[in-house]
């Protein structure tokens, strides 16, 4: 799952439930999107990089991941309306698992699992003052994408037995809706406080499968020659169950000098489920605590005293127990919004070093390194320039 795409959010440990911000988009909290200037425009996009070192007790073995972080866009609808909308992924997949066995009748054979693709979703949101303090807001998300997994028996250690395999290919679509609220208040003295509360209701994804099985042979070269199909079936109606969740935050900052906060999101998985049948996956707490630091705002200053610090980490107890044991996850942040000339629009980098999962009973650890790059445009709309 993609907790948070926005560059900065990510480097300051995923905090986001109580950023209020003008200068770029978060979509975590859509109650944020009325701290959008009224005469401003907000663009981001962001690419992501990660780097793992799986480890058993037994091997370790490398994996590298990228993608699109986000494409997001901002703007003011009119002085107390905002709005934004965007492409963001939500999940991803990928595997590739080989299971070797030795067996008295079959001999030595290998059951290989294979995952690949995800779910991607394009929102548009929008928040509106309640009062002077008090905002609330709403993305309307459509949640699309194919998710294929496969599952294959060889039987290298024999001429005459055929090799199975079954396809199936998960196509899911539908509307998710999360709503945002956000308390603002800012002091004479330039001190501002943030409050703010997330909620996005359960949700079933429709979904589509197609799925086939068939028997094949391997040549030399490995490729695969089909023999017959076993099964095939195409368009079988089904849903995936998406958890409740719950989330808020404080933070505490002055102006875009500095910001200290701290989030708690907890989600119900628990109650997910594919096409009607339960998981083993439990309820997930993530805590999130972070900040950034600008030492100077003036454009005369020093240029790496104009640049902003941010910094932070978060942890997950993890949705996912096996043989009792919790897969948890933690991760430490740290970035830079380095500015543009002339303009407020910055060019951003996030860094995550990290660790999920264990190697007790025969399971997993993961380290990872995850790199983020992103670039967020804010420019000025409607201004009548006046030369004299």
């Amino acid at each position: 799952m993609f907790q948070n795409t926005h560059v900065n959010n990510m480097a300051m440990g995923g905090l986001s439930q109580a950023v209020y911000t003008p200068y770029f988009v978060n979509t975590v909290n859509p109650a944020s999107y009325t701290a959008f200037d009224t005469l401003s425009f907000v663009f981001d996009v962001s690419l992501h990089a990660r780097f793992t070192n799986l480890i058993t007790d037994s091997i370790s073995q490398s994996a590298d991941y990228s993608s699109l972080g986000n494409l997001l866009f901002g703007f003011p609808i009119n002085g107390w309306w905002k709005a934004s909308f965007g492409l963001q992924p939500y999940s991803t997949t990928g595997y590739k698992v080989t299971d070797t066995q030795n067996d008295s009748v079959f001999g030595i054979f290998d059951n290989i699992y294979d995952g690949n693709g995800g779910i991607s979703q394009f929102h548009f949101g929008s928040s509106f003052d309640v009062t002077k303090n008090l905002s609330i807001g709403a993305n309307i998300s459509y949640l699309f994408g194919t998710m294929n997994h496969q599952a294959a028996t060889e039987f290298a250690d024999s001429l005459y037995r055929l090799n199975i395999k079954t396809v199936n290919a998960t196509r899911a679509h539908d509307f998710l809706v999360n709503y945002g609220l956000m308390y603002h208040r800012q002091k004479a003295n330039g001190l501002q406080y943030n409050i703010g509360l997330t909620f996005t209701n359960q949700t079933d994804l429709r979904t589509s499968d197609d799925r086939l099985t068939y028997s094949y042979s391997t040549g030399s070269s490995g490729t695969e020659y089909p023999r017959d199909t076993i099964i095939s079936e195409s368009g079988a109606k089904g849903s995936i169950t998406l958890p409740m969740s719950v989330g808020g935050g404080f933070s505490i900052g002055k102006d875009s000098k500095w910001m200290i906060g701290t989030d708690v999101t907890w989600k119900q998985w628990s109650k997910f489920s594919y096409s009607s049948a339960p998981d083993s996956l439990q309820d997930n707490i993530q805590i999130a605590v972070g900040g950034f630091f600008n030492p100077s705002l003036s454009t005369v200053s020093n240029y790496w005293q104009r640049v902003t610090y941010r910094g932070g980490f978060r942890y997950s107890d993890g949705f996912l127990e096996l043989k009792n044991q919790r897969i948890s996850e933690f991760g430490i942040t740290f970035g830079v919004g380095l500015p543009l000339p002339r303009t407020l629009s910055t060019i951003n980098l996030a860094v995550e070093v990290g660790a999920r999962g264990t190697k007790k009973v025969g399971l997993i650890s993961e380290n990872f390194v995850k790199f983020t790059l992103g670039l967020s445009i804010f420019e000025r709309w409607f201004i009548i320039k006046k030369y004299e």
